[in-house]
């Protein structure tokens, strides 16, 4: 191998040598470039520096509010100003546009030369967007520039239908609750008349559900740049669109924008007043509702004041505010400006109630109800107690409109003792809870019973489900003494030869229907009311029918003269008649059937010959028959020769109990052909049109009656443990 070539310097650069040892020009030249300097450290901080603010730039020239903390909070558009944004024509724009199944609707020419467009489902026509754009000359065509767009999403339904739950009478549906479902937006109009010290231009988009209008109040503002700004949503019970009026009288020259939320005879409206908004926001403008946000350290009339217009009784509440400003007055003082806009408001309301309740009105019940929203209660009460009128009105106006009074009501009971308000108080428990509550209620509330007792008694008028068409029960006798004190309605003195007597109304015809006690419904009516539905007013004679152990009857006549409800509805009638008729109801096999309504006329059977049925359906009949007589001792006779018998000498009738078309066979025999010991005849067995046992009262334990009259349900009335009772066959 060979060696390497040895080095000129034994030990290499292992020994330095002393540069001071060295003379000056020995030494190497220094090259200033490889000294680090301040220069060369912002260089390096500028590169991330300035390619952040590259990426800034570029993203505000795609969407300048993206970078929220350039622009105001509150921007109230998406400004779409970007590299991609160019102008397109109208063509162009709804191709766009349909390929989102949207299209362009309706449009608004601006004074700034721009040009307003909603943006509208081709399907539904719901507006999705409002655009602004700016008409621009390319090369002899119109093409738009868009400024600016916003997305509409519709109303929420809640805040739509809440005017109308402050006095729903009607369960609110669990669906119906904050911001569960918006509403759409059909309309885009301008608001008409707007306040002249405001340069833009007022908007409103709208929608209606079930005769209740919505929408949403916008402002186009002109400044450096046109703005949509969107203020305050609306809702108007009365179906229409917001307006400009002068709704504060104090400043007539001012103009408010007025959303008339009134109801029938209710009247509300919401006062929004513009003014500027403050000077680092990009709204311009804002609306401030006036309210009746109580004022601190006020006097305790404009307190006063303030509670009852919040109920609506606006003619109290302004005499209320009155006194303030009187006492103002008196002290060379005037309202401040917040205090005056509520006086304003309040005379407002106060100046519609007054001319409503002035105007003549031929409905005496909503004549009522607006004397009461004016605070009229004294006319109010008047109209309900003329006796030349039934009040049949008055009972129909607290149906619809008893939370109204009620909460006025209770307001005006913290104020004073008044007897008429307590009275309509009283009025509104009879028609909720019932005329016993209502007693109650007035008795709690220091009315004493002679300022009420006729007043309930007359205005019990709601309707009743249950239709009395006739009545049906038992009797007993009283005596020739007194009646007893129980009665709803006092008795009139018995003429010589009489007697009382007490009616149980077992059952009651309602409609086609017979229902059996008791009979709740009629439990907290008034006794004029009762003695009407019940058809007392009209004939107060009740028929009596007596049994005889022959199976034959006799009739005799009661008069009803009083009745009685018990609280769980069981139905009683005085009645007087003839006193000779007493020891004949002992002697009746089962108790006399009493009847009101017309005499009890059950449906008639039609004969039928044996050798017109089918042997099968002969056979099944016989058969059963047999089967029952078995049950009630030894038959004599084997069931051929029973069969003979049958069909020579016991007469089987048709009868069509319930109209569907398939007469029942009924079977009624008396004493001399099955003698079942001293009990009722008839005996009773019926069949269905296949032979099939339906019902039979060979047992005892429930006593063939009748079939009931005009059922369409074939009930039968059968007597069982004292009383008449419903027996359904099919």
């Amino acid at each position: 191998m060979k060696s390497l070539p040895e080095s000129s310097k034994p030990f290499g650069d292992l020994v330095k040598v002393d540069r001071a040892d060295q003379p000056l020009s020995a030494l190497p030249e220094v090259d200033p470039r490889d000294h680090f300097t301040w220069s060369n450290l912002f260089i390096i901080f500028s590169i991330p520096l300035v390619g952040g603010l590259m990426g800034l730039g570029l993203i505000y020239l795609v969407n300048p509010l993206a970078i929220g903390w350039l622009v105001p909070s509150d921007a109230p558009v998406f400004y779409s100003n970007s590299l991609w944004n160019i102008p397109k024509n109208i063509s162009q724009i709804q191709s766009e546009l349909g390929k989102s199944q949207l299209k362009l609707g309706e449009s608004y020419n601006l004074k700034t030369d721009e040009i307003i467009y909603t943006v509208l489902e081709i399907e539904t026509q719901n507006i999705r967007e409002i655009r602004i754009y700016q008409p621009i000359r390319d090369r002899s065509e119109e093409k738009f520039l868009l400024i600016s767009t916003m997305t509409i999403a519709g109303i929420d339904e809640y805040f739509v239908r809440s005017p109308l739950l402050k006095y729903a009478t009607y369960a609110i549906p669990e669906k119906l609750q904050p911001n569960r479902s918006r509403l759409p937006l059909k309309r885009f109009s301008p608001l008409d008349n707007p306040p002249s010290q405001h340069d833009g231009v007022w908007f409103t988009t709208s929608g209606k559900v079930d005769g209740i209008a919505y929408g949403q109040i916008y402002y186009f503002a002109t400044d450096k740049r046109s703005q949509l700004v969107e203020l305050d949503a609306w809702t108007s019970a009365a179906g229409e669109l917001p307006k400009w009026r002068n709704a504060l009288a104090s400043n007539p020259s001012s103009i408010q924008l007025v959303v008339n939320q009134s109801q029938e005879f209710e009247p509300t409206f919401l006062i929004f007043q513009p003014e500027e908004a403050i000077a680092n926001s990009i709204r311009k403008i804002q609306l401030r509702q006036v309210t009746l946000n109580e004022a601190k350290d006020q006097p305790k009339a404009y307190q006063d004041a303030l509670v009852m217009a919040s109920v609506g009784l606006w003619s109290p509440a302004l005499g209320k505010f009155e006194l303030m400003v009187q006492e103002l007055r008196s002290q060379g003082k005037t309202l401040p400006p917040f205090l005056q806009e509520q006086y304003d408001m309040i005379a407002f309301h106060a100046q519609l109630t007054a001319m409503r309740a002035q105007q003549p009105n031929s409905n005496l019940g909503e004549k009522a109800l607006i004397n009461i929203i004016d605070g009229r209660w004294g006319e109010a009460l008047a109209i309900a107690n003329d006796p030349a009128y039934k009040g049949d009105k008055i009972a129909e106006m607290l149906a619809r409109y008893h939370p109204h009074i009620w909460q006025r009501v209770m307001t005006m009971l913290t104020f004073t003792d008044s007897t008429d308000i307590k009275l309509w108080g009283g009025l509104v428990v009879l028609h909720r809870n019932g005329l016993r509550r209502a007693e109650f209620w007035l008795r709690s509330q220091k009315v004493d019973g002679k300022d009420f007792n006729q007043l309930l008694q007359r205005l019990d008028l709601a309707p009743l489900s249950l239709k009395p068409q006739q009545l049906l029960g038992t009797v007993t006798y009283i005596g020739k003494g007194s009646a007893g004190a129980d009665w709803f309605l006092p008795p009139p003195k018995l003429e010589s030869g009489q007697a009382w007597y007490e009616v149980s109304i077992n059952l009651i015809k309602d409609g086609d229907k017979w229902r059996g006690e008791p009979f709740t419904e009629l439990s907290d009516r008034s006794s004029i009311l009762l003695w009407r539905v019940l058809g007392l007013s009209l004939n107060n004679s009740l028929g009596v029918v007596l049994y005889g152990s022959d199976g034959k009857s006799q009739a005799a006549t009661l008069t009803a003269q009083s009745l009685w409800v018990s609280d769980d509805g069981r139905l009683k009638i005085l009645a007087s008649g003839e006193s000779v008729l007493a020891p004949l109801l002992s002697k009746s096999i089962i108790p006399p059937l009493v009847t009101s309504g017309g005499a009890f006329d059950p449906p008639k059977g039609t004969s039928v010959d044996w050798q017109t049925l089918s042997s099968k359906v002969v056979e099944r009949l016989i058969r059963t028959m047999y089967s029952e007589l078995q049950r009630n001792g030894q038959v004599s006779m084997s069931i051929e020769d029973f069969g003979v018998l049958v069909q020579q000498q016991w007469k089987l009738s048709a009868v069509n109990l319930d109209g569907s078309g398939k007469p029942a066979y009924l079977l009624l025999l008396d004493r001399t052909q099955v003698d079942l010991g001293d009990r009722h005849y008839p005996l009773a067995i019926a069949f269905s049109s296949e032979g099939s046992l339906l019902f039979s009262d060979m047992s005892g334990g429930k006593v063939w009656v009748d079939a009931l009259p005009s059922s369409t349900e074939g009930q039968i009335l059968t007597f069982r443990n004292g009383r008449y009772e419903i027996w359904n066959f099919r």
